[in-house]
Parts: C-alpha cells; structure tokens; sequence
C-alpha cells in the first residue's frame, strides 16, 4: 500500500469522524433534556486520532489544511450562521497554527518522536476544537425563538463526592454528609436530633418527675407511696414522650420530603443518597438562575455569550485530559503502521547551517 492511499483513507476517515462529531453535538442542542456527552467525546477522541495521523503522514500541506478546514466547516451544515462561520474560521487559523508547529518539530528532530512533536500543538488543537463547539452552540442558541438550552455534562458521580465536603466546611450539621450511604431520611433524623439537643427550653423527665414528688410531700404522702407513684409517673412520661417524637419524626420526614420534592423537581422518597439529592438540588438551583431570563422576547445575547463561554473553557479542560488518551491511540496506530511496513522512517543526510 502506497503512500497516496493511506492518506486517502486517513482523509476519508477523518471527514466521516467529523460528521458524526458535529451531528452529535448538534443532537444534544437540539433534544430538550439531552446532557449525555459520551457519544460527542468518542466521535472528537476518533477525530482527533485522525487529525494527529494526517498531520503527521500527510506529504502535500495544502491537502492537509483544506482536509482540517473542512472537518471543521462540516458543523456549518447543522447550525449554519455568521457567527458560526466566523468561530470556524478562527478555529481553523489555531489548526493551522498547530498543524504546522507540529510538522515543524518533525523537521527538526533528528530521531523521530510522535508523542513529542504532537504535544508540541496540543494546546493549539484543544483551542481550535473548544472554540468551534463553542460557536456551533453559539450559533443554535441565537437562533431560538424559545428557551435556550443550557449545556450541561453530567457530572453526579463527583459533585456527590465534593459537594459534601463543600457543605461540611459550610455548616457543621452536614459533617454527616460525608457518609456516602446516608439516605435523606437518616440525614432529616440526623438534623432534628441535633436541633432537639440544642432546645434548653423542653422540660426533662427528671424535672417533672420532682415536682410531682414535692407536690406529694406536700400533701403528707407516705415515702412508699410517693416512690411507687414517682416510678409510675416517671415511665408514662418515657411512653408518652417516646410517642410524641416518633410523631415529630413522621410529620417532620414528610414535611421535609414534599419540601425537597418541590426544590428538586421530582418525587423524593428518602431512601435515595443524601448527596446526590443535594447535589441535584445545587444543579436545580443553577438552572434556574439562568432560565428566567432567556425565555422568549427577553432572551439576552450577552446570556448566550456566557453560555457559550462556559461551553467553551469546560470542553477546554476536558480536552485537556481526552488529549492525551488520543495522542496514546495515534501513537500506537503510527507505531503499528511502521511494524507493518506501510510508513517507512529512513534516514537522511541534511546540510545543516551552524555558527563557528
């Protein structure tokens, strides 16, 4: 297999993985309540891998750039506006960049070292991709007559293990919550004993238990009598007080269920994870700081330009991470291409200008 047809099959490859890139990003925008971004991760991982393979086998740079480009301008076909192609321009200039730093280490090593001279353009290629989902996002919200949707991963694996430790520095009270099986109804009983300790005006049994027996020494009771009386006293206050809080608990876990039901949304039923409950909540809470505003006629731009910049720096981060398993996955590929025979790594003779 000659060199012209791997690049062909590296270019076809590339063109289908951005496709299916930017249609599932496109899905996600479009489907109200969608937040799964697995799919959208594997398709730009793919793309990715591809990318960093055309870089660095490709021989006719403007091929090359006209293949980044138009991986790039396919998102235009699912949310195409001014800004939209404006984002891809932009974005294609910070792949170019990252393209041509990248085949420049490779002219400059004297031995060749893919990983290297990938990570070379890494932060340029990151850039190039977060920009360009970030202008097709930009681009569909502005075109909304209704209610913009806004991104969300889904993230409650973590935020149920940070979350508690946030809200334990914040009130002492939720320390509990740094039990990862404590259900909201063990979090509610939790909450109402604490409060029950702290309430010095409830009268104990003990109190109640000497006033009755200074009442019947008072009345020249005998000392046999009043200890009889006292005990009886003494364990009808333990019945009835038991009941009365067994009581409380009931009212008090029901109150507080209907309470979060509403806060969250959905029906809570107090077996589930106190966490997750309260980091769900958080999430609820976030939405609706924004959902207000950006209904309709009253939907700001400026809105979706913080929207959109949010997008932005957490497909950032998150690149960051995914760069590295992809760079791994294009190493091997290379690695495997050259045991096989198909890429062939010879060694030169350069004149090289040096300074005496």
């Amino acid at each position: 297999m000659n060199r012209k047809k791997i690049e062909l099959i590296l270019g076809s490859l590339t063109i289908v993985c951005a496709f299916f890139s930017w249609c599932s990003v496109a899905q996600i925008l479009k489907v109200a309540g969608a937040s799964s971004w697995t799919t959208s991760i594997i398709f730009f991982m793919l793309l990715w891998v591809f990318i960093c393979l055309d870089i660095a086998l490709f021989e006719d740079i403007v091929f090359l750039e006209l293949l980044l480009f138009g991986s790039l301008l396919l998102g235009i076909i699912f949310t195409g506006s001014f800004w939209h192609i404006a984002g891809v321009f932009i974005s294609g200039y910070f792949l170019f960049l990252a393209s041509r730093k990248i085949r420049r280490d490779f002219e400059l090593n004297v031995k060749i070292d893919f990983l290297k001279s990938l990570r070379s353009g890494k932060v340029l290629m990151i850039l190039a991709i977060s920009l360009a989902i970030s202008a097709q996002y930009f681009s569909y919200v502005s075109q909304l007559n209704g209610q913009i949707l806004i991104p969300r991963i889904e993230t409650s694996g973590i935020s149920g293990k940070i979350v508690p430790k946030i809200l334990s520095l914040i009130e002492p009270n939720f320390k509990v919550l740094e039990n990862e099986n404590l259900t909201i109804d063990e979090l509610i009983l939790q909450i109402q004993k604490s409060q029950s300790l702290n309430q010095d005006s409830q009268v104990s049994n003990s109190s109640i238990a000497q006033i009755v027996q200074q009442e019947m020494e008072n009345q020249n009771i005998s000392p046999n009598s009043r200890e009889q009386f006292t005990a009886q006293v003494g364990n009808q206050l333990n019945t009835l007080n038991a009941r009365i809080k067994n009581d409380e608990q009931v009212v008090i876990m029901n109150e507080s269920r209907q309470q979060l039901s509403t806060l969250v949304g959905r029906e809570v039923q107090g077996s589930e994870k106190a966490s997750d409950v309260i980091s769900q909540l958080i999430a609820k809470k976030i939405e609706n700081i924004f959902t207000p505003n950006i209904i309709g006629k009253q939907r700001s731009s400026s809105i979706a330009i913080v929207l959109a910049g949010i997008l932005f720096f957490t497909v950032f981060s998150i690149g960051s991470l995914l760069s590295v398993v992809s760079f791994l996955l294009s190493w091997m590929i290379f690695s495997n291409l050259v045991r096989f025979g198909l890429v062939v790594i010879k060694t030169v003779t350069v004149e090289k200008e040096v300074i005496f």
